[in-house]
């Protein structure tokens, strides 16, 4: 199993809460983290394997029965080329996901049981992790449901195992429409002479970070420049020209400091990035 979504999502705590239910329902299980460079907003993965048997492999899913997304964005077709012929997506997701391919999909709307719940980052954003390991229990294991309930009260509190439970009781398994979009796997792209492991001595500056975003601040109005949101900017996306603000979108990646310090009512908003 993979689990994917952006630095701050709890994706690592999902596949660590998911890990213990599973083990309480008796399986030997095993999970573990992907970070990249940059974590907070950054792609991040997590792999979780479970037997019956022992586990020894010791490395990373490239290849999964079932992909469980976090982030509320929709995979994207790397993504969806990892799970196998006859695996599992499950996403948090309000509306029905419209592609076809060789993979079965539910979903649950986990952001919106997370906000139901008063489970928010923060920055105020919902956090639907818990919601959505409710229904990758009703997908795998059905009975294991109060073991994740047990594994999630006691790690991060009862709200988030009532948003388990109503992730559980709210994942839809979804079916194929004639109208749906035909699913393409995308191959790993790699020129022949790339090596297998390379080296590079280019920084992060070289990265245009801000396509990680999920959100933007968006300068209003009422801003009168007073550069607390440059301050704390950990990307250092934005700055002071000619005497108002302006925020760098390639490096922005949608945190929301920003708008959480800003001492202004109404001067800076956070808007969801097209």
């Amino acid at each position: 199993m993979l689990l994917v979504g952006r630095g701050g999502e709890g994706v690592v705590l999902a596949s660590q809460l998911l890990a213990e239910a599973l083990a309480g329902a008796g399986h030997h299980v095993q999970a573990f983290p992907e970070f990249k460079a940059e974590r907070r907003g950054a792609p991040i993965a997590a792999s979780l394997r479970w037997d019956d048997r022992p586990i020894h492999r010791r490395y990373k899913v490239r290849a999964c029965d079932v992909l469980a997304v976090v982030t509320p964005a929709p995979p994207t077709p790397a993504q969806l080329s990892l799970v196998r012929r006859g695996g599992t997506v499950v996403l948090n997701r309000e509306e029905r996901f419209p592609v076809a391919g060789p993979f079965r999909v539910a979903r649950v709307p986990a952001s919106r049981i997370a906000q139901a719940n008063g489970i928010m980052s923060a920055e105020g954003r919902p956090m639907g992790n818990t919601a959505l390991l409710g229904a990758c229990v009703r997908v795998l294991e059905p009975t294991a449901l109060p073991w994740l309930e047990d594994a999630v009260a006691a790690r991060i509190g009862t709200r988030n195992a009532a948003a388990a439970r109503a992730g559980f009781e709210s994942c839809t398994r979804q079916h194929e429409l004639v109208d749906d979009e035909p699913f393409e796997a995308v191959a790993p792209a790699r020129h022949p002479e790339t090596p297998l492991f390379p080296v590079s001595t280019v920084d992060s500056r070289a990265n245009h970070t801000g396509s990680w975003s999920l959100d933007r601040p968006v300068l209003l109005d009422p801003c009168n420049a007073c550069g607390l949101c440059a301050l704390f900017c950990p990307e250092g996306a934005i700055a002071r020209e000619d005497g108002v603000m302006a925020v760098d979108y390639l490096y922005c990646k949608g945190c929301g400091i920003c708008e959480t310090v800003c001492p202004v009512r109404g001067a800076l908003a956070m808007e969801a990035v097209a």
